[in-house]
């Protein structure tokens, strides 16, 4: 008798015990149809890529999206992978990398004394959502600015921003939706370094 209570009562907790909801993680992922531009007047400089700037909500892991032309919230079962500031910073490093328009390219951590600065401020990255929810479209905003470092003087600055249709209104059709912009405006970015470096 006392091991069927035993057994029932073990039951009635574990019935009572709340599944937690499954936590996706994201990460971008980019298809970079990668333009080599050849001839170019940067090919003597080497270039370091500084940390972007951004808000403090593009440098934590929760993925934010907007309602309507006010709200701002958060995806409750939604998590990136690494804060969307260094994903962003990592992928125009590698993008510019791949480029060859420098010398080399290095990342902001680096120690090595480089002629230029290239300064990035991520103004937006996000996806949107109708008051209704019926639409949905990811955006991104990225200023860009080219700076001599042995005088500090700023070379050129240039504001890109894409905008990227969302197919799957949620969480997933906007990392797909983000990737896309950004590969978009990672292509724009190397046809701008290469007219200043003309």
């Amino acid at each position: 008798m006392r091991f069927i209570y035993i057994i029932v009562t073990l039951f009635l907790f574990l019935g009572c015990t709340p599944v937690a909801p499954k936590i996706v993680e994201y990460n971008l992922h980019l298809k970079l149809k990668q333009k080599v531009f050849s001839e170019t007047n940067c090919k003597k400089s080497s270039l370091k890529v500084g940390q972007s700037f951004s808000s403090n909500a593009l440098k934590s892991l929760d993925m934010h999206y907007g309602l309507g032309d006010y709200k701002h919230l958060v995806f409750s079962q939604a998590l990136w992978v690494n804060s969307p500031n260094k994903v962003i910073s990592k992928e125009i490093t590698n993008y510019i990398r791949e480029t060859e328009l420098f010398k080399n390219v290095q990342i902001y951590k680096s120690r090595t004394r480089n002629s230029l600065l290239l300064e990035t401020d991520i103004e937006d990255f996000m996806q949107y959502f109708s008051e209704d929810e019926n639409s949905s479209y990811a955006n991104i905003k990225i200023n860009f600015t080219l700076i001599d470092a042995r005088t500090s003087s700023v070379i050129s600055t240039k504001t890109f921003s894409e905008k990227e249709i969302v197919m799957m209104k949620n969480a997933d059709g906007g990392v797909i939706a983000l990737s896309k912009a950004l590969e978009k405006l990672l292509n724009k970015s190397g046809v701008w370094l290469e007219e200043v470096c003309r």
